[in-house]
């Protein structure tokens, strides 16, 4: 598939079918995602792969929620490590940068590193015939943090759901009711 189908081909998929991908398939493409760019090589993201029955019941348990019968079968939430990016920026080559503390940071790289990577985790899933939904968890989070041992010090950047579509899977969300902007609206080239 070519890049520009992938990017096209991916969508929030709601209802999955119960077929299980391939365990190492799911691995490859998260060593596509771990491979973004990150700040002075830093490297701060983390996954958590909840794909057993038991697991999954206790993420929708968690976030009050009866799992879905047409739920996803594998969930991977996404995380930052700040501390990683910190540390760094403490080292010899990178102190010249003054970015030793969380304060100091503009722009949370490692938030930004992360978020690249659930993109490219998807667009990667898509390449492999895996449909995705990208989600949060809301108030849920800190319960679902709780019974899936998540350290305190990581920030969830989202969870994707990988599966296969159902087949009466029908698009659903904002995408269907609402038009893209056009190019013209949102390139602006030298100058606004």
């Amino acid at each position: 598939m070519e890049f520009r189908d992938v990017v096209r081909a991916r969508r929030s998929i709601r209802s999955f079918s119960p077929e299980r991908p391939d365990p190492a398939l799911i691995d490859e493409i998260i060593d596509i995602a771990r491979r973004v760019p990150t700040a002075g090589f830093s490297q701060g993201i983390d996954f958590l792969v909840v794909d057993s029955p038991d697991a999954l019941a206790t993420v929708w348990e968690a976030g009050n929620q009866e799992q879905p019968d047409d739920g996803p079968p594998v969930l991977v939430f996404v995380f930052s490590d700040p501390e990683r990016y910190l540390s760094r920026y403490r080292e010899g080559d990178k102190a010249k940068f003054s970015l030793g503390e969380a304060d100091a940071w503009k722009i949370k790289f490692w938030d930004v590193d992360a978020s690249m990577a659930a993109m490219q985790l998807q667009l990667a899933a898509v390449d492999a015939g895996i449909d995705t939904w990208f989600f949060g968890m809301g108030d849920a989070e800190e319960a679902i943090r709780e019974r899936l041992g998540v350290p305190a010090d990581r920030n969830l950047i989202g969870i994707i759901a990988l599966g296969y579509r159902a087949v009466d899977e029908a698009p659903i969300g904002s995408a269907t009711t609402r038009k893209r902007r056009p190019l013209d609206e949102q390139l602006h080239r030298n100058r606004w």
